[in-house]
């Protein structure tokens, strides 16, 4: 393979846009040319990178690993033993080419000894990435989806319209306001995120399985809203009217105008708050809705409010100093990204992508995954960089996706 085709397959790797055949043909000439791939990777690798010597060293001795067919052959997991703190400063091209070489040598070198190939997910049972998409449910009920529909007015309410273009939905006045409160709600299902603006300039951006409930217009002196999974808000600055966030009715998050985001599942191990830009309050809320504790969050800070040993107790607040801001941000920016993630961990977040239902066969295997990969992969694409040893993945009945050992 010449130098410009191995480029070319990078090039188109790190932009999630290869094939699963180009994948392989990529492993295999990294695996049989030892010499070349290694000067040709790290040169790719550095034109994301900075010029740090002491990172670009570390990322020398990794590749030399990853390349050495041997190594990769004795391991079983990606163990925290080969953590590369790196990859979250020179970003996805650098991860996913790093994370994908490791797995794709390893396959190669099972088939080659003529191991039974790992079971994967047929081509023609595999599962779309998702998509942009949503569900405005209107104060009178009716439900309008979003998914497909042209541009232009999707409803006229209470002095507003709401309109969609180019998959955004914004909210305008029409100077007809009655004084009566309608509320929307924006949810999506699994598979799908969406983008919208409220009716005061908010920016908000809901991850899949997760949902906005707000008023067509914000009166009196404050802005009310309620969500639950993941929603991330750009508030739009009014002194005279505070934001507050109801989450699940666990939390509630109080702010001016500041950037932050919410991941209230109800399946994750806690409730969190991440704040990038401003000032916020996170208050924990007991059983019956009143407030227990309260935190003042600075960027780059994190609330966590952890579930307590008793449903009538107030649930634990704890302060994360030190966030990692790109982490809980990659799913808005396109990412799956995986820092010591179980595959609890990580099959979370592909039941919501993915609309699927995950089912362990004989318990859940133990490994642990690194580094990010593009969400716009299918299932299968995304799977085959996911098998490790020992693991097996299986659709069955559509959408049902079992794992076992």
């Amino acid at each position: 393979m010449e130098k410009e085709r191995l480029r070319y397959l990078l090039d188109k790797y790190s932009a999630g846009l290869t094939s699963y055949e180009e994948q392989l043909e990529l492993f295999e000439f990294l695996t049989k040319n030892e010499d070349r791939s290694e000067l040709y990777v790290a040169n790719f690798i550095q034109q994301h990178a900075p010029d740090n010597k002491i990172e670009a060293l570390a990322l020398k001795q990794f590749i030399d690993e990853i390349i050495s067919v041997d190594k990769i052959n004795e391991r079983t997991s990606v163990r925290p033993a080969h953590r590369v703190h790196f990859l979250r400063k020179w970003g996805w091209a650098a991860a996913s080419v790093l994370l994908l070489l490791v797995v794709g040598a390893y396959l190669l070198n099972t088939n080659k000894k003529n191991v039974q190939p790992t079971e994967v997910v047929a081509k023609t049972l595999d599962i779309a990435a998702g998509k942009n998409g949503a569900i405005l449910t209107l104060a009178n009920g009716k439900q309008v989806v979003l998914d497909s529909l042209a541009n232009g007015v999707v409803a006229n309410q209470n002095g507003t319209q709401a309109i969609l273009k180019n998959g955004l939905l914004t909210y305008a006045h029409t100077g007809i306001y009655t004084g009566e409160i309608a509320y929307n709600t924006m949810s999506t299902p699994k598979g799908r995120q969406f983008q919208m603006r409220l009716p005061d300039g908010t920016q908000v951006w809901l991850n899949s399985a997760s949902s906005i409930r707000y008023p067509t217009v914000f009166a009196g002196t404050e802005r009310k809203v309620q969500m639950t999974g993941e929603v991330y808000f750009e508030v739009a600055k009014n002194a005279k009217m505070p934001f507050h966030v109801n989450v699940n009715n666990k939390a509630e998050i109080k702010v001016l105008g500041t950037h932050f985001n919410i991941n209230g599942y109800e399946n994750e191990k806690s409730l969190n708050a991440t704040l990038l830009e401003g000032s916020v309050r996170a208050v924990a809320l007991s059983a019956d809705g009143q407030p227990e504790q309260t935190l003042v969050l600075q960027p780059g800070q994190q609330a966590q409010i952890l579930p307590g040993p008793q449903t009538q107790q107030a649930d634990a607040l704890r302060l994360v100093n030190n966030a990692d801001i790109e982490k809980i941000m990659a799913w808005k920016n396109g990412l799956f990204s995986f820092d010591d993630a179980s595959l609890e961990d990580v099959m979370r977040q592909l039941e919501r992508w993915y609309n699927i239902d995950v089912v362990y066969e004989n318990g859940v295997p133990k490994a642990q995954y690194y580094g990010k990969i593009n969400k716009q992969n299918s299932l299968q694409e995304l799977l085959h960089i996911l098998e490790k040893n020992e693991v097996r993945f299986r659709l069955e009945n559509g959408n049902r996706l079992i794992v076992s050992q």
